[in-house]
């Protein structure tokens, strides 16, 4: 009968912590406002929604999104983590259509939210042994200003900070009872983590996790081997079933322009008057320290006047991520930055505040529960106590990251949208500078093939070519054949179509080409050298092209004007395409189609090496005659990634039902619990 109240309990606060998140954005879903709100416009609807728009529709389509034809001239959206394309949590998004997504997300931010806060409850009700200290913790948590803040707006932030507590209760239940499942799924957990997409709050979780498990071994005094063997099993799950994303990001990341940054880049984080937000939100804007004054005043209390040495982690914890999210601002993070390692990878300290949070979260939890232990009659303020928390983290937050928005969402197709996906064959490409109704990621939901795009992680080589090429020469060898501008742009090859809003549309006729054929070449020692070569006034990249190596064959420059050369398309496809070229001497086939690892050239169906043109272009060297050449992008990087993770659910999955069907030994069950470990 207890046990039934107790389990009632604990459903009614994992409902009510759901459901926090929730009311404190009531603006979303009020149905009495004229007004419709939603989350603000920028990062969360230009990356993040246009992303999962591609995402989604790519998998209604029963295709998974290996490659990007829509941004930054085309690149690798599996390598791209901000697609978030295996977080099995955000599978629940492809029942919707495409259209819906912003407000998809939307639900899912907050449902993130609140299972964060429920993961904490338990996790805190098992280091208190209290249900309600778990519920001030899980609340002071999930709609602290933390989580509430960017990483909301900034999503895939806000989904691999959730699985911190659920790790840290898998971990804690599963070294207490010496249960290897446990550790498997704290193991999921952080898989999780990982596949949300951003590597920088995977780091954190990673850090307080592994922590915590030498905090939590040294507690039980188990031997420390334990921490090894525990450790190794978190590694081996997480990284194997995350393989899908993280071996393909790897593989994107010497190409981006993440490969080369420095001090004053990475370094940046809260300066020291920035601290006043642990005592006070920051009126109207975010509030990312901010856990509420009533648990804040706990959370002290458990340091000073509770159990000491059931804090100390925590309070440790708060204080070394506290100091680290100061940047060079504070002492620690200018003498650990090159030793610790992914310290030097990430930019925007900080993100620290997510330790700081949870650790003040769960510190509060502790204050409560020693609060009653010295004075029973505590208790009953409980409910007031709650009720005061949400009120002022509700007057913190509310409402801080919304605004108004159109019923229709972010993403409405204007008059320049419609004239461009009206008049435009798949192989055309246009420059909109971001201009695109709902930002420079546009070209995913409306399916327009974009020379710019949103996010960390694209191939630098775009940037350079563009920025150190004439603009009408990169314009031809990117087959631009639309130019968004608020330019007025004075050229015979431009074709006024339209203004709106102060942007003007132009249709170009400047001899843009999706290929050709170049019978000279020149070799540059590198990719840099060979963009600027390809910048030289004098050179004519559809004669000439530049590569970074001898082809093979030599192309040869006819005698006379070739006659009878010509590249038809055949087929063009996000990741096939073929053309028909018929050469009259030896030459090089240049694409308008960005090179990357994983586009592979076939020629009358024989495999043939791929060269990168001008530092950015797809290549092939061809013999005189004509040539079928089919490109495809077989990414074995990504198949590599895919099958690792799917090779490490299997064997999870086997040892599992294994394991179930095996008897538990009867005698001497303590030593043979004890022998996992």
């Amino acid at each position: 009968m207890r046990n039934g109240r107790v389990r009632t309990t604990m459903y009614i606060y994992a409902l009510a912590l759901l459901l926090a998140p929730v009311l404190v954005f009531w603006p979303l879903w009020w149905p009495f406002d004229s007004q419709q709100y939603g989350f603000a416009l920028g990062d969360f609807s230009e990356q993040h929604v246009a992303m999962r728009t591609f995402v989604v529709s790519q998998l209604q389509r029963g295709r998974l999104p290996f490659w990007d034809p829509y941004t930054f001239a085309g690149e690798p959206a599996i390598a791209d983590s901000l697609f978030s394309t295996f977080y099995l949590p955000s599978l629940w998004q492809i029942v919707f259509p495409p259209a819906w997504m912003y407000w998809v997300l939307q639900v899912e931010a907050l449902w993130h939210a609140g299972i964060a806060g429920v993961f904490t409850l338990l996790l805190v009700r098992r280091l208190t042994g209290s249900t309600r200290a778990g519920f001030l913790a899980g609340l002071a948590f999930a709609i602290s200003g933390y989580l509430t803040s960017y990483p909301m707006l900034q999503i895939i932030i806000l989904q691999a900070a959730t699985w911190l507590p659920a790790a840290l209760w898998a971990v804690d239940k599963g070294l207490e009872e010496r249960s290897r499942r446990f550790i498997v799924l704290a193991g999921v957990f952080l898989a999780w983590s990982i596949l949300a997409g951003h590597f920088q709050t995977f780091m954190y979780v990673a850090y307080t996790v592994a922590a915590f498990v030498v905090w939590k071994v040294w507690r039980l005094r188990r031997p420390w081997h334990t921490v090894l063997t525990t450790g190794a099993l978190l590694a081996v799950v997480s990284l194997g079933l995350s393989a899908a994303q993280w071996l393909p990001t790897l593989q994107m990341l010497p190409y981006s322009p993440h490969a080369n940054v420095g001090y004053d880049y990475i370094s940046n984080g809260f300066q020291l008057w920035e601290l006043w937000g642990l005592l006070r939100p920051n009126p109207e804007a975010w509030s990312p320290l901010y856990v509420g004054l009533p648990a804040l005043i706990l959370a002290l209390w458990a340091v000073v006047g509770g159990a000491r040495r059931e804090t100390w982690f925590w309070a440790g914890l708060a204080l070394v991520a506290l100091n680290l999210s100061l940047g060079r601002y504070g002492v620690l993070f200018p003498l650990v930055y090159r030793w610790w390692p992914g310290l030097s990878l990430f930019r925007e300290q900080e993100r620290w505040a997510l330790v700081v949070v949870f650790s003040l979260a769960v510190l509060a939890g502790y204050g409560y529960a020693a609060l009653v232990r010295r004075w029973p009659r505590a208790a009953r303020a409980f409910w007031p106590l709650a009720l005061l928390l949400f009120i002022d983290l509700w007057r913190a937050n509310s409402g801080v990251i919304l605004e108004p928005v159109p019923p229709t969402g972010p993403f409405v197709a204007s008059p320049a949208v419609k004239h461009v996906a009206a008049v435009s064959p798949p192989h055309w490409r246009m420059s909109s500078e971001g201009l695109l109704p709902g930002g420079a990621n546009a070209g995913l939901v409306f399916r327009i093939r974009d020379v710019v795009g949103s996010g960390p992680l694209y191939q630098e080589a775009l940037d350079e070519f563009v920025n150190t090429v004439p603009e009408i020469r990169w314009w031809q060898m990117l087959n631009v054949r639309h130019v968004l501008t608020r330019r007025e742009l004075q050229h015979g090859g431009l074709l006024h179509v339209l203004d709106e809003d102060g942007k003007h549309l132009y249709q170009t006729f400047i001899g843009a080409r999706t290929a050709w054929i170049a019978h000279a070449y020149e070799v540059a020692p590198s990719r840099a050298a060979a963009i600027q070569a390809t910048a030289r006034p004098d050179l004519d990249p559809f004669t000439t092209v530049v590569l970074e190596e001898e082809p093979a064959p030599r192309p040869v420059a006819p005698s006379s004007a070739p006659a009878g050369e010509d590249i038809r398309l055949l087929t063009f496809a996000d990741e096939r395409i073929v053309v028909e070229a018929t050469l009259a001497t030896p030459g090089v086939l240049v694409m308008s189609e960005v090179w990357y690892p994983g586009w592979n050239v076939y020629v009358n169906g024989e495999r043939a090496r791929s060269l990168r043109a001008y530092g950015l272009l797809r290549a092939v060297a061809l013999p005189a005659g004509t040539w079928q050449v089919e490109w495809r992008f077989q990414p074995v990087v990504m198949w590599a990634g895919i099958g690792l993770s799917l090779i490490t659910a299997l064997m999870l999955l086997l040892v599992w039902v294994v394991t179930r069907r095996t008897p538990h030994p009867t005698r001497n069950p303590s030593r043979s619990r004890a022998s996992l470990w």
